[in-house]
């Protein structure tokens, strides 16, 4: 596989850590834009009518920002434990099995991997760059299984599961919406990937939407990643499946099987 090739393997692996942060970012503009129109509007107000309103829009800001804060539990959410075949979490009430001889990364070694691919998909894109930090602010590495270290020269199948807090100001109600937005994300940033039609499946018992995508490894196998999304505790949860041929999704097929959500 070429380096190039590699960069795009990498670059899907961590695509869905972006979305929620662009869509964010693009909320954070509106919202600029309204306080912007609002400051026009009210300008030519009395001055004691203009004190008013800005002592009510205080005191509602002020309210509102404790509301946030009380309903803020993103410090409250665990990471979950992976051992050797392993995850739970809690928080989210799931867990999975996956083969024993995988490899797998603790959320330190998710981490230093998404700061590597970041700098392939940003370049120089400086608002690329800005999405990507705001999304790892926001993104809890939970889980990354593979038969093969990511970042060796082999490729194999892979699971990984992460969860980006979400908001209703970015339009992101339901595990559709964040997998709509991650495919525009895809398309805008001209990925080689194919896309399949948005469809749903009950894992673990729990129903989830799910977006599949596919890529030419280069070599004359193709890679399929299955993106399975759904909104838990106003969180995107999210598993993303990895194979090549009909050997590795079998090995998938299995760790699908061994979901559980309580």
């Amino acid at each position: 596989m070429s380096i190039s090739k590699k960069a795009s393997l990498f670059a899907m692996l961590i695509m869905i850590l972006l979305v929620a942060a662009a869509c964010g970012d693009k909320a954070d503009n509106n919202a600029k834009t309204n306080e912007s129109t609002a400051t026009e509007t009210t300008a030519g107000r009395d001055t004691d009518t203009a004190k008013t309103e800005d002592t009510d829009n205080t005191e509602n800001s002020e309210a509102s920002t404790s509301e946030s804060k009380e309903t803020d539990n993103s410090k409250d959410v665990e990471l979950g434990t992976t051992e050797k075949g392993s995850y739970n979490n809690d928080y989210f009430g799931v867990s999975l099995k996956f083969p024993e001889a995988w490899e797998f990364q603790d959320a330190e070694g998710m981490n230093e991997l998404t700061n590597a691919s970041s700098e392939v998909i940003a370049g120089d894109d400086e608002t690329k760059k800005k999405q990507i930090e705001l999304s790892q602010a926001k993104t809890q590495n939970l889980l990354m299984a593979s038969q093969y270290p990511l970042d060796g020269g082999q490729v194999g199948p892979s699971a990984m599961a992460i969860a980006e807090k979400v908001s209703l100001l970015q339009g992101i109600r339901t595990g559709k919406d964040y997998l709509k937005a991650t495919k525009k994300f895809m398309m805008d940033s001209q990925f080689p990937y194919e896309y399949k039609e948005f469809t749903t499946e009950t894992i673990g018992g729990k129903e989830m939407d799910l977006m599949q995508i596919t890529m030419d490894a280069g070599d004359g196998s193709t890679i399929t990643q299955d993106y399975y999304s759904t909104i838990i505790e106003g969180y995107a949860f999210n598993f993303i499946f990895t194979y090549l041929d009909d050997t590795t999704k079998a090995e998938i097929d299995n760790i699908k099987k061994s979901v559980q959500f309580k």
